[in-house]
């Protein structure tokens, strides 16, 4: 007896289901740690922005070793162990607050924890995403892609509504505790896909630090993928340390705002992401993917510029909204390049090579951010990425195939030959 069909569209389903809970939980910490960290304790801007270095540095640092990781387990089984341990940090640290502990190393170890975890999750999800893709949706990354960022970026967005309207009222352990049962929904909602087993080729255990070196290199070196990566590394220098950082700073000096404007405008921003991929995975695939992330990322500035001016707080959400539109163009595209263009076995790793590249200005801009904004204050410090953009910009545009060439990829000669060759006649007797 042969046992049923595996419902390829559920497992799609749950891996949505997934998705959705997990970004849900980090919703809920995106607008939590910087409400504790820039209005409970009132730090300085630099020390807002050491910890929001601090929230993106080790996801950035161990995700190469997370991908090597995913590239060598059974993926669903991987995945399940990790966001169990996820489940945790949040639940000690609502303990901890119930009891009237709170200080700012606390938040940082905290912080360290959930992204220490994060760089082996991500891998680990974006490796399980191309194997369920090609059977739910006939292999059509694109839209796969763009489907996941959706979902990851509105289940945000629903997780910045749910930390940041109570927060101030409640306080912050009943939402830790919100965020440990969403990281424990995302566990069950992972049991629930196929199991994934390694390759061949990497079912052995290997030198971990050989497989990280090898991951990085084949994106450095894949043609394709080079210049997204420059792009994305310098443009989250400028902007993404801009976002982390500023933003709260200018809620907390500016307007004078707390945790439900801090929760507002990410919303807007993320809302916006959501949005554009959602979109994106209903059009057709883009066929000139550089020239899209370059215009989308140009967006960015004419924010930055907008802000500079003062806007009221409404403003300020129209424009994060706008933002947030452009950067879900440039974000799917970006990732739909390495999902098309890496191979079964080096995929996670790849992935991981390339989040570490487009993630890794973050740090650097959030902790250089946070020094402009002490020099010169919030309204001023939004021109610098201004004009340094358009200085990458033009270097991209001027020194890289980026904007001229087709990234999308086309039929080779001998595939269009093939298609085009008249059938053979049919034999008969």
């Amino acid at each position: 007896m042969t046992p049923p069909a595996r419902d390829h569209r559920a497992d799609h389903r749950w891996y949505m289901a997934g998705i959705w809970s997990y970004f849900l939980a980090g919703g809920v910490q995106g607008v939590l740690f910087p409400w504790i960290i820039t209005i409970v304790l009132d730090e300085s801007s630099d020390r807002v922005g050491i910890a929001q270095m601090f929230s993106m540095l080790p996801m950035l640092l161990l995700g190469l070793f997370g991908g090597a990781a995913a590239d060598r387990a059974e993926l669903r089984r991987h995945l399940m162990k990790l966001q169990a341990i996820a489940t945790l940090p949040p639940l000690i640290l609502a303990v901890l607050i119930y009891n009237g502990v709170l200080t700012y190393e606390l938040m940082i170890l905290y912080v360290l924890s959930l992204s220490s975890l994060g760089g082996y999750i991500m891998p680990a999800r974006d490796s399980m995403l191309s194997r369920v893709a090609v059977n739910s949706m006939g292999g059509n990354i694109q839209r796969a892609v763009a489907l996941a960022m959706s979902g990851q970026f509105l289940g945000q967005v629903v997780g910045f509504q749910l930390g940041g309207l109570p927060a101030e009222y409640i306080g912050a352990w009943p939402l830790l505790m919100l965020q440990s049962a969403l990281l424990a929904f995302a566990v069950f909602t992972t049991s629930r896909l196929p199991s994934v087993l390694p390759s061949p080729r990497e079912h052995a255990r290997r030198q971990p630090f050989k497989d990280v070196k090898e991951g990085f290199l084949a994106v450095l070196k894949h043609d394709r993928i080079r210049p997204v990566l420059m792009l994305m590394f310098f443009s989250g220098i400028l902007f993404m340390g801009v976002f982390m950082v500023l933003f709260p700073i200018l809620i907390r000096d500016v307007y004078h705002g707390s945790s439900r404007e801090i929760g507002n405008v990410m919303a807007s921003f993320f809302g916006g992401i959501g949005i554009s991929s959602f979109v994106l995975s209903r059009l057709k695939p883009i066929r000139r993917q550089g020239r899209a992330i370059m215009l989308a990322m140009c967006t960015g500035s004419i924010v930055m510029v907008m802000i500079h001016f003062n806007p009221p707080i409404w403003g300020v959400y129209l424009l994060a909204l706008g933002w947030g539109l452009a950067a879900g163009v440039s974000m799917s595209q970006s990732r739909a390049i390495v999902q098309e263009s890496a191979s079964d076995a080096l995929r996670a790793r790849m992935l991981a090579g390339f989040n570490l590249g487009t993630m890794g200005g973050g740090p650097i801009g959030a902790i250089l951010t946070g020094y402009v904004i002490r020099w010169v204050g919030p309204l001023d410090a939004v021109l610098v990425p201004c004009s340094l953009m358009v200085v990458l910009w033009s270097a991209i545009f001027f020194f890289t195939p980026l904007w001229r060439c087709p990234l999308y990829p086309s039929p080779s000669p001998r595939d269009r030959q093939t298609s085009r060759a008249p059938s053979p006649p049919r034999q008969t007797n």
